[in-house]
């Protein structure tokens, strides 16, 4: 009987390892926050249809006896326990991706981070304008504007604000790790980089919209650009904003037709091909511009000039 008992057990004992092997067919996602204990990340496993059963995995976390990491995971295919908990033990989350587009604004990044589940916007805003946060991770400016590189990311749905924020300067200062990005030169190449960003499109373009910008300056003329406006209104929280006589209106260090010089922070991300376009602006004999259909400018070189070629439009 001892003997029969004796091998009794030893074929119980892989068969009760095979139930952890078994494969089931799963198409879910999960997030697992951290602070999780293993019995809430069982139950919202079983409650996912993740796992067949939440006291095997219970079972098969106590023989394993390693932690398991927070994140945000998806689960497409076959699966069987002891596959489950490899993923999570190994951290094969899900990141979200999102892609930042040169000219985005603050406002806009925040509407997408929301959209992809990463951050609240309000949060993400909070932070982006508050000076001490800022100083925090080595900005000493009023906002974070302008120091998001354009191009897509990858995040972590459990990264708290402070990881988004660096993860975006970090990268930042990767792309411009030739320059002192702490130079008030650096950040007035910035500041225009930004406006012309806004301004046009055209690549062929951009050096002589940074060339008027300059002239302008110069001659202390103010430079007249509506897209600074526009982020003045936004910053009032206007969301829905038309090109009206409005805008020319606005009480706003960003309003570009009141006040000399040039706003006090960038109006949004831009490339680098702006930013070395702010550095290396043309030098021509124009001064005013317009376009004619929202994508190309027509350049004067008198008011004059740039009258009758409006009137002709």
């Amino acid at each position: 009987m001892k003997r029969f008992l004796i091998f009794l057990i030893i074929l119980t004992i892989p068969a009760f390892f095979y139930i952890f092997h078994i494969k089931k067919p799963v198409n879910s996602t999960i997030l697992i926050k951290k602070g999780d204990n293993l019995f809430k990340i069982a139950d919202n496993l079983k409650n996912k249809d993740i796992i067949s059963s939440k006291i095997l995995f219970l079972i098969y976390s106590k023989i394993r006896n390693k932690p398991l990491k927070a994140g945000y995971y998806e689960f497409k295919g076959d699966y069987s326990i002891s596959d489950v908990w490899y993923v999570l033990y190994k951290g094969k989350e899900k990141l979200v991706k999102i892609t930042i587009n040169a000219g985005n604004n603050l406002f806009d990044i925040a509407k997408k981070l929301e959209n992809k589940g990463i951050i609240k916007k309000d949060t993400f805003l909070k932070y982006a304008f508050d000076k001490d946060f800022l100083k925090s991770i080595g900005i000493d400016k009023p906002s974070f504007e302008g120091y998001i590189y354009p191009d897509t990311y990858y995040i972590s749905k459990i990264s708290d604000v402070e990881e988004i924020f660096n993860m975006f300067f970090n990268r930042f200062k990767k792309e411009y790790k030739e320059f002192n990005i702490n130079d008030e030169k650096f950040y007035k190449y910035m500041i225009v980089a930004s406006l012309i960003e806004k301004e046009s499109s055209k690549e062929d373009e951009k050096r002589i919209i940074a060339g008027i910008i300059y002239k302008r300056l110069k001659m202390k003329m103010p430079i007249q650009i509506d897209a600074s406006n526009i982020y003045g209104l936004k910053l009032k929280g206007y969301e829905y904003i038309n090109i009206t006589k409005q805008i020319y209106k606005i009480d706003s260090p960003f309003n570009t037709y009141k006040h000399y010089g040039l706003p006090p922070t960038p109006i949004c991300n831009f490339s680098k091909k702006s930013f070395y376009d702010a550095i290396n602006p043309a030098k021509t004999d124009y001064l005013y511009y317009f376009s004619k259909d929202g994508k190309t400018h027509i350049f004067s070189k008198t008011y004059k000039e740039h009258l009758r070629k409006l009137k002709n439009f």
